[in-house]
């Protein structure tokens, strides 16, 4: 499958997610059987948010096998996120990464808030605190959220394997952000 298809593929199944008409697989004795036997193909990578309320696979109407999914906080990216993806591009062949934000993000808010916090929550919104705007804007939390994926992205195009992919046509990658309020993904660049 190409990026272009595995693309198509994620925007033809959050149509039917947000029209409330899935189609996704339901897993049985054949498909566990099947993935068990032949391993997984997963067209797609996506580094989405630990958010609950952002369920990847239903978003994207996707059954098991389909998609390989990495949820952080913030969906913020470092090195065991890359390496997670680093894999999945190398070994699984996987032709598309796409980084996927949402809409009131608890971590962009708390970067764009500040406030005192445990040193594990610092490390996630250290990672997030360079997409807050510098300078007075209508909605920072907005902003932030869509610039905060804009450099998760440039933090994997500068792992080598990732850059490699990308240099030869093997991978895409591509920003996205789900509202939750329509069950809508925008995908931009």
């Amino acid at each position: 499958m190409t990026h272009d298809q595995a693309l198509k593929r994620l925007i033809d199944g959050n149509a039917r997610f947000a029209a409330n008409k899935p189609v996704a697989a339901v897993t049985d004795d054949a498909l566990r059987t099947d993935l068990f036997k032949n391993g997984q193909h997963p067209y797609a990578i996506i580094v989405s948010c630990s958010d609950s309320r952002v369920p990847v696979e239903l978003v994207f109407d996707a059954g098991p096998g389909e998609l390989f999914i990495i949820r952080t906080a913030g969906n913020v990216v470092g090195s065991i996120e890359r390496g997670s993806i680093e894999y999945a591009v190398a070994h699984l062949k996987t032709p598309l990464v796409v980084v996927l934000g949402h809409q009131h993000c608890g971590a962009v808010k708390a970067a764009v808030d500040g406030g005192k916090h445990s040193p594990d929550i610092e490390s996630i919104l250290d990672a997030i605190r360079p997409s807050v705007p510098t300078k007075a804007c209508d909605d920072p939390y907005a902003a932030s959220e869509e610039q905060n994926v804009r450099n998760m992205l440039k933090v994997l195009s500068d792992n080598q394997t990732i850059a490699n992919a990308l240099s030869e046509g093997k991978l895409h990658l591509a920003g996205a952000k789900y509202s939750l309020e329509t069950g809508i993904v925008s995908f931009f660049k």
